[in-house]
């Protein structure tokens, strides 16, 4: 079986409008509910990898392969696993420069999503830093971006992805993509769950 993994970004959820509209999309073409995983996850970032770990080791032990679809911080969690266990991904205005860019949110956080309070500190930059990686096997994404994302510059991401499998680049749009329900179709086709 085929299962698709969804990553969501910073300060949001499973509850995200990407997911829902993913979710949406399985049940019209009538695929297993299970073959859609879109976990909450936690908020320190060492912690969030080691669950999105243990879903893919059990998935590979049940013989299903996985495909990972982040958005945001989700795809730079993505990248690092897609590498790690050579699965692809779909990267949805990712955010490249992670461990630089939550810098600028160090200090108490509030994810309206999940109602949480927390605190963000440098130590978790530092786990961010260990999940960089430099030269991303080129073969194993789709990079979706919109010039227009007012949260990350598109360029960083171009730059880190100077070479996909397939790359959709928009100009306006927003960080949350706009019009990303066209594209669910073609996402669901990527992972092998339609044809």
């Amino acid at each position: 079986m085929n299962t698709l993994l969804y990553i969501h970004g910073f300060n949001s959820s499973e509850l995200s409008e990407k997911a829902t509209l993913l979710a949406q999309a399985m049940r019209q073409h009538g695929v297993q509910e299970t073959a859609f995983l879109a976990p909450r996850l936690v908020w320190q970032p060492a912690k969030a990898l080691a669950q999105l770990e243990a879903m893919i080791t059990e998935q590979h032990s049940q013989g299903n392969r996985v495909t990972l679809i982040g958005s945001s911080l989700g795809g730079f969690y993505g990248c690092y696993l897609a590498e790690k266990y050579q699965i692809r991904c779909i990267l949805v205005n990712p955010a490249v420069q992670a461990p630089i860019l939550l810098t600028e949110h160090l200090g108490p956080q509030y994810n309206p999503y999940t109602d949480e309070h927390y605190v963000l500190t440098q130590a978790h930059m530092a786990e961010l830093q260990a999940m960089i990686i430099d030269k991303p096997t080129a073969s194993l994404y789709w990079l979706m971006l919109q010039e227009g994302d007012e949260t990350l510059d598109f360029r960083a991401a171009l730059r880190a992805f100077p070479e996909t499998a397939r790359l959709t680049h928009e100009p306006n749009g927003s960080h949350r993509f706009e019009g990303f329900e066209r594209f669910t179709d073609d996402i669901l086709r990527f992972a092998n769950l339609i044809v």
